[in-house]
């Protein structure tokens, strides 16, 4: 997995990604275990067990789990690509901390679609969101994403690169304006 990561596609002006490490375990705990993480499916309060997650994940080569830091190397939050098929992936565990900007959260989440995009050559993004995540749902939306089912809880979403292409500018413009 270590080729496919390219430094250069993964680094913006607010912030960097990088590959999560074994020594991120408590932070991650930490924020997966915070009120933040409302949206989010539950994790166990256990070190160990996240640090063993680690360790699996770090055997796959399909995930891509990244620390989202800022520009000092301070962890600001995590995201990932998983369930990768044909030319499809999933986007989640996007989840930032509260020293983390609106244009640090949305410049990382930018930065690993482009990465999914540009370097995995993945052509459709498809994830689901909370229902009750309205502000999640509008950012989406924004990328020109649409709701193509949905259950009591959840919105499921498709977004492909083109449209991820299209309507990106929306996107650089909330970042860097």
């Amino acid at each position: 997995m270590a080729e496919i990561i390219q430094k250069d596609k993964l680094e913006g002006n607010f912030v960097t990604l990088r590959e999560v490490r074994v020594d991120d375990a408590q932070f991650i705990l930490d924020l997966r275990c915070s009120p933040k993480a409302r949206f989010l499916n539950p994790t166990q309060n256990n070190l160990e067990l996240q640090k063993q997650y680690i360790c699996n994940y770090l055997k796959k080569q399909n995930e891509w789990y990244f620390i989202i830091e800022d520009k000092s190397h301070n962890p600001l939050g995590t995201i990932r690509i998983y369930n990768v098929k044909n030319d499809s992936f999933e986007e989640g565990s996007w989840l930032m901390n509260d020293k983390s900007s609106m244009q640090q959260s949305i410049e990382g989440e930018y930065l690993l679609k482009r990465y999914a995009y540009e370097v995995l050559g993945l052509h459709k993004n498809c994830f689901s969101v909370k229902k009750s995540n309205k502000s999640v749902i509008r950012f989406h939306m924004l990328y020109g994403a649409t709701i193509i089912n949905e259950n009591n809880t959840d919105y499921f979403f498709e977004l492909t690169k083109e449209q991820f292409n299209k309507n990106s500018e929306k996107i650089l413009t909330m970042i860097y304006s």
